[in-house]
């Protein structure tokens, strides 16, 4: 193998995910994954594994056919990374995964985990029938060894504790009886996953509709309460969570037996919790963002999913889940406020002072490519203002930043026009003026920027 995975530093590692030969990302996952087995080298080979899921995402390599990941299945939709000890409802963070498979491990007869271990050992990664065939007996006997631990530990208040403190964080025993939850009705939510497209629905089918009232129907004859676990994965699989109500009420009149009501009540909450959720991850995002632009991005996204979100509550959910949206668009806007708009400013006016003064050529391009940045952030921004009302904050610097170029077109016309070839060379005259005329179509738009551009060319022909 030529990548190994000690040759790459953990911090250095995103800028060669790209560089990794596909077959060499693939030995490596397989190596991490065994590895990750030893529980002491999990939570390291953790944060290697977050770090290539960009790249995983698109490879999709294939994995270890490990009884974990095995155990990880049926609630895989519902994984998220989290960076702080905090969890939304319907949403299992990835920390979980470990503390509640080791769980199992110790409440489950030894022989029978490496059964089970050997038989999936034995079954071709295709073979969807006999994995859902050992799946059927394995999610059940899991489900049962966990069930048993968590009713003793909500009878007894100190074995409730003993159990939280062996998990490590309190909040991963929410996350335990979620995974208990899921596990319970594995199958029909296995087969719901495999019917639905894997993300981003922007339409249900009837199909889809379907398979929907399928898996609601059977869990509902099985196990009522675990219905919410089905919405849990719709939810995921949304990329509007608003779709929720629409797909509720379609599958009311479709006549599933399952208490629509109940369900969509727990989807309301599941979206209020996901959306508070979303401002400490677009925090995150435009911490690592390596550009405005991309810092604009990142938040038109997250607020079209907060709007969506307030849609969704807006027609079925309680006052005080229609205030938590509210308070979340809020803090969306302070956020962006803060970290995207007023953290850029002096940079700006940096950048702004270098391209109209005696900066070398070098500084200056630097400087127009860090301007430009800006005013196309600010025109994605001015695209979701209104939503967060920020319209006043981003339309004043876009004021500003035309108010500067138009000073600096003017002054550099004058410039030419006094022909002092000693403070303006005609080869810096002319990148100058294409900076000037480029920013002055990012602002203005083209007809004011081609009629900048014919006048300076004017100039510089008797320049």
């Amino acid at each position: 193998m030529s990548t190994n995975s000690n040759d790459i530093p953990l911090g250095n590692l995103e800028s060669q995910l790209f560089k990794i030969p596909e077959e060499d990302l693939t030995e490596l996952v397989a190596k991490l994954e065994r590895r990750a087995l030893d529980p002491s080298k999990a939570p390291g080979v953790g944060k290697i594994l977050d770090q290539l899921r960009p790249r995983l995402a698109i490879l999709k390599p294939q994995r270890q056919a490990t009884l974990v990941r095995f155990f990880t299945e049926p609630f895989a939709d519902l994984l998220y990374t989290t960076g702080e000890p905090r969890k939304p409802v319907g949403r299992i963070p990835r920390t979980a995964i470990v503390p509640c498979y080791k769980l199992l491990q110790k409440h489950s007869e030894p022989s029978r985990i490496e059964r089970y271990q050997q038989d999936l050992d034995t079954i071709e990664p295709d073979n969807d029938e006999a994995l859902m065939t050992l799946g059927t007996g394995f999610w059940r006997y899991a489900s049962g060894q966990l069930r048993r631990v968590i009713d003793e530990a909500e009878k007894d208040k100190l074995a409730k504790q003993a159990l939280i403190e062996s998990l490590g964080d309190p909040f991963l025993y929410s996350a335990l009886k979620e995974i208990v939850g899921v596990l319970e009705v594995a199958v029909p939510v296995m087969e719901l996953r495999k019917a639905l497209p894997s993300t981003g629905m922007s339409h249900v089918t009837n199909a889809n509709l379907e398979d929907i009232c399928v898996a609601l129907n059977t869990v509902h004859q099985k196990r009522p309460a675990n219905a919410e676990f089905v919405v849990f994965v719709i939810l995921a699989r949304l990329r509007n969570p608003a779709m929720i109500v629409e797909i509720m009420q379609r599958v009311e009149e479709a006549g599933t037996l399952a208490d629509v009501s109940a369900v969509t009540n727990v989807a309301n909450e599941a979206i209020v919790s996901q959306t508070e959720e979303k401002i400490r991850t677009l925090g995150e995002k435009i911490q690592s963002s390596t550009s405005c632009k991309s810092m604009a991005l990142q938040a038109e996204a997250y607020v079209k999913e907060v709007v969506g979100a307030a849609s969704a509550i807006g027609n079925t959910g309680s006052r005080m889940q229609s205030r938590q949206v509210a308070r979340t668009k809020t803090e969306m806007a302070d956020l962006v406020r803060r970290e995207m708009l007023e953290a850029q400013d002096n940079l700006t006016s940096a950048n702004m002072n270098s391209l109209g003064g005696s900066s070398s050529a070098r500084d200056q391009i630097v400087a127009q490519k860090g301007v430009e940045d800006r005013i196309i952030s600010l025109r994605i921004a001015s695209r979701f203002a209104n939503e967060l009302d920020l319209e006043r904050d981003v339309n004043r610097r876009l004021a500003e930043l035309e108010e500067s170029v138009a000073e600096q077109s003017k002054k550099l016309l004058g410039d030419l026009k006094k022909r002092d070839y000693e403070v303006l060379s005609p080869e810096e005259a002319e990148r100058q003026l294409f900076t000037q005329v480029r920013l002055t179509e990012l602002l203005l738009g083209p007809e004011i920027a081609n009629r900048l551009r014919l006048d300076g060319e004017q100039l510089l022909r008797d320049y």
